[in-house]
């Protein structure tokens, strides 16, 4: 016999499908069953249909965070906008509002429930009613006795007779049957107050955007007209909120908008003229342009002084050296400065030519000549007037460099009271940058507040009108029973694997393989039972589960295959018991001497023994000996299962694996 050592820890799809098919019985009652769950939902629930509209939202952005972004906070407004809802939820918090669902129920009577028969609405049975705003839930059966002539019970067994288009006062209110139709001859309504009928239908409502802008509404009725007519009630008492709430909003903002404008368009005024007045009076216009203009001015004026200081010094010890005598008033001529004027360039040429003339006059005479003296005189009057135009020069630069320090003391004063001017001026221009701004947001605002006036609460449409359908959206017959089957499918496959991996029978060598963790074989004629247990030459002792296994069979099998590999067998049969379980022959010698005389007799011993339990089998088990378990033919209780192979671990006595006898097996003589 074969065995697999890992075989209890592999569970292939091979015994799952037997285990299925094992349990066909409770999969086919599971998916009865599921079967008639499905068909008595379709009888026994009420039935209910669905009907949904659809309107297009485009609302636009809020006043603040436009104004926002036109201040510059552009930044600023995507971390606001982002932690606020979007506009699309807004919208569909209010289409799913209790204040608008209340104001469809007054309108379609959505607090009288007719419960039998199945697809009438309330508003086709009642034509008027007044009830109290809070009472318990109440039922009433309505039976017409006559044409127009009704009888009313209530829960309690109390009844009214009333007559249709005329009140009938009950203990929630006041109720008004239809006189203009002709009413079913037997009513049951369920009649409930305000807020639990606002409980009910909100369960029924569904309000979900659906893709882009678009935003569907659900509901889901006992009858097909309520069904369509509560989303399309719905809708329209929305629109009428949006154009009047929202009007009346938007002319707000425009008011508003209009008094914060000239609010600041005063103060921008008054802010324009407070710098005009400033700059007039400091003369500051650009602070940062007349600042650097005043400080170039400055160093300009210091340099042109630095460059008077030195000509003049230049010049004042010249002309000192000149009235000393250590330098003629032509040298001073010399002067760069004199060279550069016409005037002084002439002078000094005329005095060139007369000392030259005279001293071309001293070849020819005296000194004492006349005209010698009158060219001296000359010479010495030309040099009178250098000296004369140095010194005036020498004036006109202290003048000028008088001029340039005036100058520089007012730029200086100047440039001390410009930081305080600067700071005014930056301060007055900042404000009215500031007023502008606001002023110019203000103004796009309040375009933006007058457009939505104009569109009367805003650009929303009805996309799709609810129409009463002609199917009903619970229970579905194919659906229904389809889960219904899928359900019971889904079931009895559990309960049947279950059933084969855990259940109290096993039935296969491969159901005992898993379940024990032993090798299991079922006995097949002409097929050699070989064993794993150990060597032929060893004693192998036949153990039956229970009274219905035979080990007769099971011992022929063994023998012949102990004859076919050439060894000796024998079969010692202690099977035979009494009523109390013992052997019927029992052996009068000890069982443990006998084995161990066959032993050594022969190759192989097969000891046929009785239930495990029994003082034989006992007295036979010994850790040197294997155990060959012999399981009935059919199904084999897991317990006892279990319990021989547990019993045979706990004695640590080797066991070989489990055969599964035939029936007709024959005993061996």
């Amino acid at each position: 016999m074969m065995s697999a050592a890992d075989a209890a820890d592999t569970i292939d799809l091979v015994d799952i499908g037997r285990a299925v098919a094992r349990g066909w019985r409770a999969l086919a009652a599971c998916v009865a069953l599921g079967a008639l769950a499905g068909f008595a939902i379709l009888e026994l629930a009420s039935p209910k249909f669905g009907g949904s509209a659809s309107v297009v939202v485009r609302a636009s952005q809020s006043g603040g965070a436009s104004l926002l972004s036109r201040l510059g906070l552009g930044d600023a407004t995507p971390a606001l906008a982002g932690a606020a809802s979007s506009p699309i939820e807004t919208e569909v918090a209010i289409l799913s509002s209790r204040a608008l669902m209340a104001k469809v129920i007054d309108s379609l009577d959505l607090d009288i429930d007719v419960r039998a028969p199945r697809g009438i609405a309330a508003r086709d049975v009642i034509g008027a009613k007044k009830l109290a705003p809070a009472f318990l839930t109440a039922k009433y059966d309505i039976d017409r006795v006559s044409d127009k002539h009704y009888r009313i019970t209530d829960a309690n067994g109390k009844q009214v007779e009333a007559s249709a288009g005329t009140p009938i006062t009950l203990p929630q209110g006041t109720v008004v049957l239809r006189a203009d139709t002709t009413l079913p001859s037997h009513l049951s309504l369920r009649l409930m107050d305000h807020e639990d009928a606002l409980i009910n239908a909100s369960k029924r409502l569904t309000v979900a955007k659906t893709g882009g802008e678009v935003v569907t509404i659900s509901y889901q009725a006992r009858d097909s007209m309520t069904a369509a007519a509560v989303p399309n009630a719905l809708v329209a008492e929305y629109l009428h909120q949006r154009k009047t709430v929202d009007r009346g909003t938007n002319a707000y903002r425009v008011a508003f908008l209009g008094a914060q404008i000239d609010s600041v368009s005063r103060d921008l005024t008054k802010a324009e003229d407070s710098l005009r007045r400033f700059q007039e009076a400091t003369g500051v216009l650009q602070p940062d342009v007349q600042g650097k203009i005043q400080l170039d001015r400055a160093a300009d004026i210091r340099k042109d002084i630095g460059a008077l200081d030195v000509e003049r010094g230049a010049l004042t010890q010249l002309s000192s050296q000149v009235a000393t005598g250590k330098m003629t008033p032509a040298q001073l001529a010399a002067y760069p400065t004199f060279l550069k004027s016409p005037g002084i360039n002439e002078l000094l040429g005329q005095l060139v030519k007369v000392q030259t003339d005279r001293t071309q006059l001293l070849e020819r005479r005296l000194e004492t000549d006349p005209e010698v003296v009158a060219m001296g005189q000359s010479a010495k009057n030309i040099e009178n007037q250098i000296s004369a135009l140095t010194m005036s020069y020498k004036a006109s630069l202290d003048h000028q460099r008088a001029d340039l320090n005036a100058q520089l003391d007012s730029i200086r004063v100047a440039l001390g009271t410009f930081p305080g001017a600067v700071e005014s001026s930056g301060r007055l221009q900042r404000r009215a940058k500031e007023l502008a701004q606001t002023y110019a947001a203000l103004q796009a605002q309040l375009v933006d507040a007058r457009l939505a006036a104009i569109g009367e609460g805003g650009d929303v449409r009805l996309l799709d009108v609810a129409t009463a359908p002609k199917k009903v959206a619970f229970p579905r017959p194919l659906t229904t029973v389809g889960i219904g089957i899928g359900a019971g499918l889904f079931v009895g496959l559990v309960l049947a694997l279950l059933t084969g991996f855990l259940g109290r029978y096993v039935e296969d060598p491969q159901a005992i393989e898993r379940t024990t963790g032993v090798p299991a074989l079922k006995l097949d004629g002409g097929v050699p039972l070989l064993v794993a247990g150990g060597p032929l030459s060893s004693t192998l002792l036949l153990v039956p589960i229970d009274a219905r296994a035979n080990t007769a069979g099971v011992a022929e099998r063994l023998a012949r295959t102990a004859l076919a590999r050439s060894a000796q067998p024998t079969v010692l049969d202690l099977s035979r018991t009494n009523g109390n379980g013992s052997s019927s022959t029992a052996l009068t010698t000890d069982v443990n001497a006998t084995i161990h005389r066959l032993e050594q007799e022969h190759g192989m011993v097969i000891v046929r023994l009785p239930a495990l339990a029994a003082d034989e089998t006992a007295a036979a088990l010994t850790p040197q000996r294997a155990v060959l378990l012999v399981a009935p033919p059919g199904r084999v209780e897991r317990r006892l299962l279990l319990g021989a192979v547990q019993t045979l671990r706990r004695l640590d006595v080797p066991c070989a694996g489990v055969v599964v006898s035939r029936s007709t097996d024959a005993v061996v003589a």
